[in-house]
């Protein structure tokens, strides 16, 4: 039997086991660590399957760095794959699947990597292992080879993966995800365009947007949202705006994974007096919407910017897209209310997503807010607007409008009563770093925050007392940082989302 790379398929000496006793130990820790199911075992059924054999194993067309394991089907009910490099460096399994289609999935292997592949079969409380299999995995496309995730200081992550979308390597916009060694073991080539906001969204399925577009900018876009196993699922744009901006796209499901609603911004763009502040009397300018997409394709139009901002709202310059607002992160308040960040505005809004109404602004022309035990008063530029589990926001502040320009990450607590933003954390680097535009922040579930400057291509995980864990550097080919990244975020695995 062969691979589809040509390379024989050998096999080792069939082995029984029950679920109490693990093959491979160090498999079966990564087994918990990727949140393996119990949903397809039969607990009534107590006899042991018959062992499934390797028939094929298949490079996935949409997903180099994936396998498709090709089986015999039996009396299992569920089956999984453990995977060990031949040596012994990249140990692991997958989660449970379903025996009814033949084959199963292996994501995220080591390039260039070769490995025994061995199939556990389960029926009701026992399983067993069936003969290896040989697989080698492809060696990255030319154009990756030098793409890379180092590290600068600290001690590296222990475990999952930074997920980025980097454009402009070898003329192409890519979809990324580093292991915490720096490998990279999942990406996706969108194409000769520009890409931008790489994400897991909650159903686990990955998306980027991919388009021309900074957000302002006459050009049409649209987000891709790719599955675990590198399928194209669907294209997703702002129906009903003239143009799709790439800053932010949340995908909601409910418990049992299904789609109810796209978040996201468009914008369109028209013809503008603005003589009164310098410009023309017809300059073209873009004014954003925000916009929910419900899973049937009904449209609601959250937000009107035209209907509420001016040129007179303005605090911090447009970039090179003459907006007047510049959108660039959607998220969800404890109770529901929708917080949205706009850069040139320099402001966070609170709306309500059943009266469209704007309940309040922190910061920028229109702040409602005092800003208690900031010694920056406030933020400017900001991005990666995120409400923790705490309901306190954490964001990534650009600081555009310090002397001298200095960034950071910051986390207020919000009265919305008494109209207060208490600053209760912030994160500054020595030496600092100006990060004017684009970068993210996220806390991660150890209570650690992952700082990212893509500007430089640098990640910093933090820990609660400011103290830096980790740099790591994000490389679009050796000794040449990527400074063409929107968002840089740590993500738990390939399969499905888990909180990081």
């Amino acid at each position: 039997m062969q691979t589809s790379t040509n390379r024989s398929v050998t096999t080792i000496p069939t082995v029984r086991l029950t679920l109490a006793r693990a093959a491979l130990a160090s498999a079966a820790i990564l087994a918990s660590a990727i949140g393996c199911s119990d949903r397809y075992a039969n607990p009534s059924l107590t006899e042991p399957p018959a062992p499934l054999a390797v028939r094929m194993i298949n490079t996935n067309p949409d997903l180099p760095d994936a396998a498709e394991v090709d089986f015999m089907q039996g009396t299992a009910d569920s089956v999984r794959a453990h995977y060990a490099s031949s040596d012994s460096s990249d140990v692991g399994v997958t989660p449970w699947s379903r025996t009814d289609q033949g084959t199963l999935a292996l994501i995220g292997l080591r390039a260039g990597t070769s490995y025994n592949i061995t199939l556990e079969a389960r029926r009701g409380e026992t399983s067993v292992l069936g003969p290896g299999a040989s697989y080698t995995s492809p060696p990255l496309p030319q154009a990756l080879a030098g793409v890379s995730m180092t590290l600068v200081s600290g001690t590296p992550p222990t475990s999952g993966y930074t997920l980025t979308a980097i454009s402009d390597i070898a003329g192409h916009g890519y979809l990324i995800a580093f292991d915490a060694a720096g490998n990279i073991r999942w990406y996706h080539d969108c194409g000769p365009l520009y890409v931008q906001e790489a994400k897991q969204q909650s159903n686990g399925d990955m998306t980027v947007y991919v388009g021309n577009s900074r957000g302002g900018d006459p050009d049409p876009g649209a987000f891709v949202e790719i599955s675990p196993k590198g399928d194209s699922v669907r294209s997703i744009t702002a129906t009903g705006s003239e143009y799709t901006d790439g800053h932010e796209l949340i995908v909601t499901s409910d418990a049992n994974g299904a789609r109810t609603a796209d978040y996201l911004f468009g914008y369109d763009i028209r013809d503008v007096d603005q003589s009164a502040y310098g410009g023309g009397t017809d300059d073209q300018v873009a004014g954003h919407q925000l916009i929910r997409i419900s899973a049937t394709g009904a449209v609601d139009t959250l937000m009107q910017g035209w209907s509420y901002w001016t040129h007179g709202d303005k605090v911090d310059p447009p970039l090179d897209d003459q907006s007047i607002d510049h959108p660039n992160s959607i998220d969800f308040d404890l109770d529901g209310g929708i917080i949205a960040s706009f850069r040139n505005l320099g402001a966070i809004v609170k709306i309500d997503p059943n009266t469209h109404n704007v309940l309040w602004q922190l910061g920028g022309a229109r702040n409602q807010f005092t800003f208690i035990n900031d010694p920056q008063n406030g933020f400017s530029g900001q991005h990666s607007v995120r409400i923790l589990q705490n309901g306190h926001f954490l964001l990534f502040d650009n600081g555009v409008s310090n002397t001298p320009g200095a960034s950071r990450a910051v986390e207020y607590a919000v009265d919305e009563s008494a109209k207060t933003a208490t600053m209760v954390w912030q994160y500054v680097p020595q030496p600092s770093v100006f990060n004017q535009f684009t970068g993210s922040v996220q806390r991660l579930a150890n209570g650690n925050t992952v700082v990212a400057w893509t500007n430089f291509g640098l990640i910093d995980e933090v820990a609660p007392s400011g103290a830096l864990v980790n740099r790591m550097q994000i490389n679009s080919a050796p000794g040449i940082a990527a400074t063409a990244a929107y968002r840089a975020i740590r993500i738990d695995n390939l399969y499905r989302y888990v909180k990081p």
